[in-house]
């Protein structure tokens, strides 16, 4: 456990309990803080307690990616890494999540085969 990962606030947006599990048991063997929110509220639980890093299904109901440009439109906000996970058959989706400002956008299998690093702040290739 690296003392970045005990550190590290990550908020989730992942409406999968499947998931959500796994990012549950990984952060905390890590020591990360993990805390869920749904897409609607996230933009102000990111306004009130920015985290170092949200997690965010961009297959989630609603509009992700209108959440990710209303943060980055905000001063408060702007540095929030966005790590984005989608099916790898959604390269439009792909395309779309980094013109909206997502930090890293991975298909649904190297976000959960790199999760740990993702979790720990280790970059991700």
């Amino acid at each position: 456990m690296t003392a970045q990962a005990m550190s590290l606030r990550i908020l989730v947006v992942v409406p999968d309990l499947f998931f959500r599990t796994r990012i549950e048991s990984t952060a905390s063997q890590l020591g990360a803080s993990a805390q869920y929110a749904t897409l609607e509220e996230t933009l102000e639980r990111c306004r009130s307690e920015p985290p170092d890093r949200l997690i965010l299904d961009l297959h989630a109901a609603g509009d992700p990616l209108a959440i990710v440009r209303a943060l980055r439109a905000d001063e408060s906000t702007r540095g929030i890494e966005v790590v984005g996970f989608y099916s790898h058959v959604d390269q439009a989706l792909r395309e779309a999540a980094l013109k909206a400002g997502v930090n890293r956008v991975m298909p649904r299998s190297a976000f959960t085969r790199n999760l740990a690093e993702i979790l720990g702040g280790t970059a991700v290739s």
